[in-house]
């Protein structure tokens, strides 16, 4: 059963109960008497009773108006209940930030965007939850994240998806290895090489698992690890190649790597703010989640 009761009848009822009286309920209000009138009728005509009794001299509860009255008083509470338990954990949460995101973006991105957001928010805590795309993406559908950094979530009815950055793949090789003479690299020309590939748990495996689908001859996997660092460092330590996101490069040089462009086909993932639908953000969420924005155009 559908019930047409609005909050605002509510209120007028119990006003009028309470001040036995139209013109003193409309005025505690600050409602015209027409407006508090029309409120009532519309409660009478929905419960289909009366709820008052009305003289020249007084206005008295119905038997009905009675019953209703205790039940109406504790709706009320209830949604006062609820709406300061609301205020006061938008409150705590405000001094609070919790952001999800793949790897990738906490390990070359999240220290410089940190430091900067500390400086303007010395006393706001920041939880992270650097996991998979498959864990950030339900952090934030569950609500335990305010936002996240995520190549999932395109497709997700209840999360909005701001494409902020697209990144190709790249074949990533220790500097010196013979690949990195090659300004690009055709996916058959890795089929001798010894890969390092991450778990078929990654939303990058499936991918580059895609793209070697197509492929005349492929790679035999040789390593396989959770992460896409953990795979750069195997790669540095001279045990083979891997395919990883361009984002994974982008300090690669120091660690004694090197990055090439694959094509036929050319693979990439589009890196996006996702929150969950409708909501909005409490502000300091917001200015550290522009802050990554920023970063990750740059």
């Amino acid at each position: 059963m559908r019930i047409n009761i609005e909050v605002g009848e509510i209120e007028a009822f119990i006003a009028v109960a309470e001040k036995s009286s139209f013109k003193a309920a409309a005025e505690s209000l600050f409602i015209s008497q027409p407006a508090l009138s029309r409120r009532i009728e519309k409660l009478e005509i929905e419960l289909k009773c009366r709820l008052f009794e009305r003289t020249t001299r007084r206005v008295s509860l119905t038997d009905a108006g009675r019953q209703f009255l205790v039940h109406a008083q504790a709706v009320t509470e209830e949604i006062s209940r609820a709406y300061l338990g609301v205020q006061a954990r938008a409150a705590a949460r405000s001094g609070h930030v919790t952001m999800a995101c793949v790897p990738s973006v906490a390990n070359h991105l999240l220290p410089t965007v940190l430091k900067k957001f500390a400086h303007t928010n010395p006393a706001v805590r920041v939880k992270i939850i650097d996991e998979s795309a498959r864990i950030v993406l339900d952090s934030v559908l569950d609500g335990s994240a305010d936002f996240g950094l995520n190549f999932l979530g395109s497709q997700e009815a209840d999360l909005d998806f701001q494409a902020i950055r697209v990144e190709p793949y790249m074949v990533v090789v220790p500097l010196g290895h013979p690949l990195q003479q090659h300004r690009s690299l055709r996916w058959d020309a890795l089929a001798q090489e010894t890969l390092i590939s991450v778990s078929r748990n990654s939303g990058n495996r499936l991918l580059i698992d895609n793209a070697f689908a197509n492929a005349k001859h492929r790679p035999a996997i040789h390593y396989e690890i959770n992460h896409v660092t953990g795979a750069m460092q195997l790669v540095a330590a001279g045990l083979g190649i891997a395919i990883v996101p361009g984002l994974a490069l982008s300090d690669a040089h120091h660690a004694g790597l090197a990055g090439i462009p694959l094509t036929d086909p050319a693979i990439a993932r589009t890196l996006g703010l996702i929150t969950r639908k409708g909501d909005r953000m409490h502000a300091h969420a917001q200015q550290l989640a522009d802050l990554l924005i920023a970063e990750v155009q740059n």
